[in-house]
């Protein structure tokens, strides 16, 4: 390699690194108007063979078959919706409950603290007065968490339902300006199928997880067993860090449930525990494999990027957009030793490949 080649070498280098720092600061300031756009590419690349399906065997137009794919979405929101909401009112019904029970917690709390000084060094009423103030600190600490708790979680869901539609509506229009089929390249066939294989697979499991997550906390009578199915189901899609958030989300409840002993919190918590590990470590991995083509770590760096620039949605959205990205630098003949190490294939990062990368 001559020293012409390396200066442009160097020179691409310093490009693409010049480059991505730009396209990163654009969808960071642009993200309340790609993110939903993004995530209506994503769910358009997992209904459209729904959607061909219909046209196919109902022998409808595009327009018939993407309205009825939208009302269905429609339909399907306002029943999740109308869960939610009865979950939400199911705990405002047991909040009398609560307060007892974060009553009898601090009571707890209280005989593990000590007790202060002997009587006779300090009066009665002080005594009495100090403890008083407190419990009083004591509950209305636990009450703000769990007022604070809540508050988030309804913002969250509505925030959630909101976007929701607007996905929609994006949905409906990209589907219906699909009516033409195109030749989009290979290098998009390639992503589109591997973001569909990656989207059907996990939302299967996803499915199953969030339905066995709130039908194990419904079994055992925990209060928004769907709410926290939903999340279960929603955080699935999150690799690694999602599970684990799902499976902590109801302990509060769980700790704060009426009559709840020692034994019955240990079994909810290992139940719903146990049935994250198994989808996560044993079902997960057996049936997706190595769908993403993405080392873990890269799987890891990616849920940080993508949380940092889209927050909670980036996080989402990371392992299809960095799989996606990866295609894309595969089939760059200067870019091919970041996809190979993206995938964790070392050896073959810098080994030329005899192939020529095809144009996308």
């Amino acid at each position: 390699m001559n020293s012409e080649e390396s200066r442009q070498k160097i020179r691409t280098v310093c490009l693409m690194v010049v480059t991505t720092a730009i396209i990163g600061y654009s969808i960071y300031w642009l993200r309340p108007v790609l993110l939903p756009f993004v995530v209506a590419i994503f769910v358009v690349s997992g209904v459209t063979p729904i959607l061909q399906s219909l046209e196919q065997r109902l022998g409808v137009s595009r327009l018939i078959a993407a309205g009825i794919t939208f009302l269905a979405g429609l339909v399907l929101l306002a029943a999740l919706g109308g869960a939610l909401w009865a979950s939400v009112l199911d705990l405002a019904d047991n909040a009398p409950a609560y307060k007892q029970r974060i009553g009898e917690i601090v009571r707890r709390v209280e005989s593990f603290l000590p007790s202060g000084p002997p009587a006779e060094e300090e009066a009665e009423a002080a005594v009495a007065e100090r403890q008083a103030r407190e419990r009083a600190e004591m509950r209305n600490f636990l009450d703000a968490v769990v007022r604070e708790g809540l508050g988030r979680l309804s913002q969250t869901l509505v925030n959630l339902v909101s976007t929701s539609v607007v996905v929609l509506i994006y949905v409906f229009f990209l589907l219906l300006g699909a009516a033409e089929p195109v030749d989009p390249g290979p290098t998009w066939k390639e992503i589109d199928g591997q973001i569909r294989s990656y989207l059907g697979l996990k939302t299967s499991i996803s499915i199953v997880t969030g339905a066995a997550f709130g039908f194990a906390l419904h079994i055992f009578g925990v209060p928004m067993a769907i709410t926290f199915g939903v999340l279960a189901f929603l955080l699935n899609y999150i690799p690694n860090v999602g599970p684990l958030v799902a499976s902590l989300l109801p302990i509060p409840f769980i700790v704060l449930a009426p009559d709840a002993g020692l034994l019955w919190m240990v079994a909810v918590i290992g139940v719903t525990s146990a049935i994250q590990v198994i989808s996560g470590n044993v079902v997960e991995p057996k049936l997706m494999g190595t769908s993403s083509d993405l080392h873990p770590v890269v799987v890891l760096l990616a849920l940080m990027f993508w949380g940092m620039l889209w927050g909670i949605v980036g996080m989402f959205l990371a392992t299809p957009i960095t799989a996606g990205i990866r295609i894309i630098l595969d089939r760059i003949e200067v870019t091919r030793p970041v996809a190979e190490v993206m995938a964790g294939r070392w050896q073959e990062a810098f080994q030329p490949r005899p192939d020529a990368a095809p144009s996308a």
